[in-house]
């Protein structure tokens, strides 16, 4: 009786740990099955490109680059929209000409009405006589247009790939290495390091000697990572940039 008690229990006890592990197996096959698997992309995610020293052009390490923004695609109409609104939000919009009604003059009738087998004049004002009016002039107004966020960052991408893809493009690993604010001194440097081109130069930190040095050189800017744009990009030839500013850059257009 003992034995045969202890083998039913045993039978039961297996048939319960049968059920367990089948439960076990049927959920983890069913969570295997609903659960999304991400693929993992083969190509890389990043770039890579020599951080120089600023005085010397000399490669100091390699440093990968995120590919959303220094590889992405190239798009000439994206920049082509980038710079027309950037230029459309400089103009002034200061032109003005005189109306009728604002030139100096009197508003005496030239010439009587009928009898003189003429056309019908009035004062010397209208715009079709010589210090006259003008007709349809220009007046001040505002030529800004707008454009979508996404649009202008995806322009910034596209001019920041354009200049790594044609190796127009100099990482620095900072401009603090400029010791004087002297502007010979940073134009021989430019001169011989760089060339003898257009040069942008981008900080990531307020650099008040680089600014000083820069401001007398032609064809040479010096401008904050904040006010990077697609029309300074692509008007200048090299860019040389500090580190500091491409980590701001990458953190923001990555998104």
């Amino acid at each position: 009786m003992f034995s045969y008690n202890a083998q039913r229990l045993a039978s039961a006890g297996s048939m319960a740990l049968r059920a367990a592990a089948q439960r076990r197996f049927l959920a983890t096959v069913t969570e295997a099955t609903t659960t999304p698997v991400k693929a993992e992309s083969p190509f890389p995610t990043h770039v890579q490109a020599f951080l120089r020293d600023f005085k010397t052009n000399e490669p100091v390490s390699i440093i990968n680059l995120n590919e959303k923004v220094f590889a992405a695609p190239l798009r000439r109409d994206i920049l082509h929209r980038v710079v027309v609104w950037q230029r459309d939000n400089m103009r002034q919009g200061t032109h003005s000409t005189k109306t009728r009604s604002e030139v100096a003059g009197s508003g005496r009738k030239l010439a009587q009405q009928k009898g003189r087998g003429k056309a019908r004049v009035g004062d010397g004002k209208a715009p079709q006589f010589r210090g006259g009016g003008i007709a349809f002039g220009p007046k001040p107004r505002d030529h800004s247009t707008q454009l979508p966020r996404k649009v202008q960052q995806m322009g910034l991408r596209v001019a920041l790939s354009a200049k790594y893809a044609q190796d127009q493009m100099t990482i620095v690993e900072s401009f603090d290495q400029l010791e004087s604010p002297k502007t010979r001194e940073l134009f021989k440097l430019l001169r011989q390091t760089y060339g003898d081109e257009m040069t942008l130069l981008v900080s990531g930190e307020e650099n008040e000697k680089l600014e000083l040095a820069a401001r007398n050189i032609p064809r040479v800017e010096v401008i904050h990572v904040d006010e990077t744009n697609v029309l300074d990009l692509l008007t200048y030839n090299n860019l040389i940039i500090d580190k500091s500013a491409v980590d701001i850059l990458e953190e923001a257009l990555a998104a």
